[in-house]
């Protein structure tokens, strides 16, 4: 009884002697120890072993055994090593060197930093008491159990005062809804927020979304990206110059040189403005959108203001639409209109509202077209309503061919046999080779079928009620030579990709 007397009676005549040591600083007080002596070996520091307490600003250290500078006014302490700041900060470790004048706590060995659900694992811990900013080195992990967040880095800090952590050189923050990988990451456990600077990737079941600034919302799940990003899902990959991203309802916006590539389906499709969604697996692209298909024989290549891109998810066939200034582009066939629609289930593709049509020499119009395509080639045609198929034979006379509706038959990606049904009309010019045109014959028959061959009609044989009238050139005016609404727009024509956004 006397002994424990004695050493309370020393440890408090100590501290009240550090207390006033300096008075513009708070020095460092003992608050318990079952020992304390001098070793000469260490003439400038006092011992403490067993059960030691510190106490510095509010702040308590506890620990096996201490030596304490009182000039210095700092401490070094082993074994069981404890720090409590307030009532949530809980700090654990083998060892810790304190300067009181800094209030700068550095831990090593086997730490374990807590504060409300947050909780930080690592060997090598910075604290500063006046801050609140806990530093780590050499590989830290930080778990909180609201979100179910576990993060993990090289080096990071997390501010107590402000609830909010930094992390730098390879981040790594995991989910169970998706994994984080960056070089450098800020996150914010109030807001729930991550801010990437660096490459970064964020993978999930249902995509993996690459960047190299930008941020995330875990709570809501929403996020934006920008500088070389892009999301990949399923067969898809959506790039531009900054991605705006809603887990949630899995929409994707994309903004600045947009691409989409369908690698399955071989597609890529360009724009300024892309929304893709990927729950039904389709996408919406505007401002200079192009579509582009890739086939081995030819590539096609497609204009509208807006386009739709979608595969099905139980087929997996793709369809697209084109609304407004469509025009499109292969080697061997041209068009233009206002809409187009296509479906891989049928293979059919539409054009609506005023469609031109340009297959080598041959331009065609109708109230509609319709053209079935096979491996990426177009093999027939059919135009619906007011069919006029036109060819330039010299820079005043052109061979036309009209009809109710009329079917075309391609043969090597040229049209090689049409049929008349309805209303058919015919106008041709003939002359002899390398000569003047002469003549030109004029036909009237309900129903016709004609015969191509490198474009050039070869054939022409009438079906039902046929009529014919020969003139000379010479005797006919230019009205004469055209039938009933001809149109001849060659000036239209895309000669090129580049050509289809003129």
């Amino acid at each position: 009884m006397k002994h424990t007397l004695h050493i309370t009676f020393i440890l408090f005549t100590i501290g009240n002697l550090a207390a006033q040591n300096e008075s513009n600083k708070t020095q460092v007080i003992i608050k318990q120890a079952d020992r304390l002596y001098r070793d000469e070996r260490v003439s400038d520091a006092q011992v403490l072993q067993g059960n030691v307490i510190f106490e510095h600003d509010g702040a308590l250290m506890y620990c096996d055994s201490a030596l304490i500078f009182q000039e210095e006014n700092s401490l070094e302490a082993f074994g069981n090593i404890k720090v409590n700041q307030g009532d949530t900060i809980s700090i654990t470790g083998d060892s810790l060197f304190y300067l009181g004048d800094e209030k700068l706590a550095k831990l090593r060995g086997n730490i374990f930093f807590k504060e409300k659900d947050l909780k930080l694992t690592t060997n090598i811990l910075n604290y500063d008491l006046n801050s609140g900013i806990a530093t780590y080195y050499y590989g830290g992990t930080i778990v909180s159990t609201e979100n179910n967040n576990n993060l993990s880095s090289q080096t990071g800090s997390y501010n107590s005062n402000t609830e909010s952590l930094f992390f730098k050189d390879s981040v790594r923050l995991i989910n169970p809804e998706y994994t984080i990988e960056s070089d450098t990451l800020t996150y914010s456990t109030i807001s729930e927020v991550s801010y990437f600077h660096g490459p970064t990737f964020i993978r999930s079941d249902e995509n993996l979304i690459y960047c190299e600034h930008g941020w995330y919302d875990t709570q809501n799940e929403i996020s934006s990206f920008w500088s070389n990003t892009y999301i990949i899902s399923k067969e898809q990959k959506l790039e531009g110059d900054s991605i705006y991203y809603d887990r949630n309802i899995g929409e994707g916006k994309a903004y600045g040189n947009v691409q989409i590539t369908d690698t399955t389906n071989n597609i890529i499709i360009n724009g300024d403005i892309a929304i893709h969604y990927e729950k039904n697996d389709s996408s919406l692209v505007t401002g200079n959108a192009i579509f582009t298909q890739i086939e081995k024989s030819d590539t096609l290549h497609l204009h509208a203001d807006t386009l739709t891109f979608k595969i099905d998810s139980a087929t997996k066939r793709q369809s697209f639409k084109g609304f407004h200034n469509v025009a499109l582009f292969k080697k061997d066939l041209q068009a233009r209109c206002d809409s187009i629609a296509y479906n891989e289930q049928d293979s059919l593709m539409h054009l609506f509202i005023n469609p031109i049509i340009w297959s080598d020499e041959n331009q065609l119009t109708g109230e509609t077209i319709t053209l079935k395509t096979n491996g990426g080639n177009i093999s027939n045609l059919f135009i619906n309503y007011n069919a006029l198929i036109v060819s330039e034979v010299d820079t005043s006379n052109y061979n036309q061919i009209k009809g109710k509706t009329i079917t075309g038959y391609f043969k090597d990606n040229q049209l090689d046999q049409i049929f008349v049904k309805g209303n058919g009309e015919t106008i041709y010019f003939l002359g002899n080779e390398g000569e003047p045109l002469t003549d030109m014959n004029r036909s009237i028959c309900t129903n016709i079928k004609i015969k191509l061959d490198s474009s050039q009609i070869q054939t022409i044989k009438f079906i039902t009620d046929p009529s014919s009238n020969m003139a000379p050139i010479s005797s006919l005016s230019n009205e004469d030579k055209k039938l009933a609404g001809f149109i001849w727009k060659i000036s239209d024509r895309p000669k090129s990709r580049e050509d289809l956004l003129k």
